[in-house]
């Protein structure tokens, strides 16, 4: 009799044992399952975010590139981008008579400041023209190579390398000027010669400015090389468009295309 109690307490004692084992996989797996889950959804939330990110930054970087292309320091004015007939300018005085757009008059004061601190005399010998005054050097140029006998044709194309057709002058916008050296004021190429436009080429990006016209730019910008002529684009687009070794149509190019591959 107490052989049978001994056998039954056995049994009972072997079936907790393997309810309890399988209680304890049960809840192994179960574990693993929810930790899974509980991987699964950080990693989902993860991804989820790092999408958000990505949205948000190419969101930035194209309202950067949308705001450099409608900002006026950009402002395209060439033989194919004719001036817009309401744009409006609040002239500054510098330099005695030159008046030049009053957004630039800093940048381009602190320029003339310091050059002159390293012994560099600069002299703006043009800057801001009215419509009037362009119309009246374009035709003064036309008679000039007309003289020369040139024909009616060939005179307005070779004048319009020189002086730009009214309506097309970035001299009208009131953002460029035209430097030269105090001991050397003609226009031509032996200009970038002298220490000041030297000087100038060099560093004039960090005041915001451009060498607008660089050599053999021509079939691009439409004008003969001019290392006098200076346009102001902002200190931030001067450095991109120096690094870059550009003129100022293949940046505005550039930012456009960029503009498209994020779209």
């Amino acid at each position: 009799m107490k052989i049978k109690i001994r056998n039954k307490f056995k049994f009972i004692y072997a079936i907790v044992i393997i309810i309890v084992l399988i209680t304890l996989v049960i809840t192994l797996i179960v574990t693993n399952i929810k930790n899974k889950s509980i991987d699964t959804a950080i990693k989902e939330t993860k991804v989820e975010e790092n999408i958000a990110l990505a949205n948000a930054t190419l969101y930035n970087i194209k309202e950067n590139i949308n705001s450099r292309l409608n900002d006026w320091k950009l402002i395209l004015v060439n033989k194919e981008n004719y001036l817009p007939d309401n744009y409006e300018v609040n002239l500054k005085t510098i330099n005695g008579n030159m008046k030049v757009d009053e957004r630039i008059y800093n940048d381009l004061k602190n320029m003339l400041n310091d050059a002159k601190k390293e012994n560099l005399d600069l002299l703006i010998c043009s800057s801001y023209r009215s419509t009037s005054k362009q119309k009246k050097l374009f035709n003064d140029k036309i008679k000039e190579y007309k003289n020369k006998g040139y024909s009616d044709e060939e005179a307005y194309k070779e004048a319009s390398y020189w002086v730009l057709i009214p309506g097309t002058s970035e001299h009208e916008t009131g953002l460029s000027v035209d430097i030269v050296s105090i001991d050397n004021q003609v226009l031509d190429e032996n200009q970038e010669k002298t220490k000041e436009q030297k000087w100038l080429m060099e560093n004039s990006y960090k005041y915001g400015f451009i060498l607008r016209y660089p050599t053999n730019k021509k079939d691009i910008t439409g004008v003969n090389y001019e290392p006098w002529h200076y346009r102001y684009v902002g200190k931030e687009n001067a450095l991109q468009i120096k690094k870059l070794n550009v003129c100022l149509e293949e940046y505005i190019e550039i930012l456009k295309e960029s503009l498209n591959k994020t779209e």
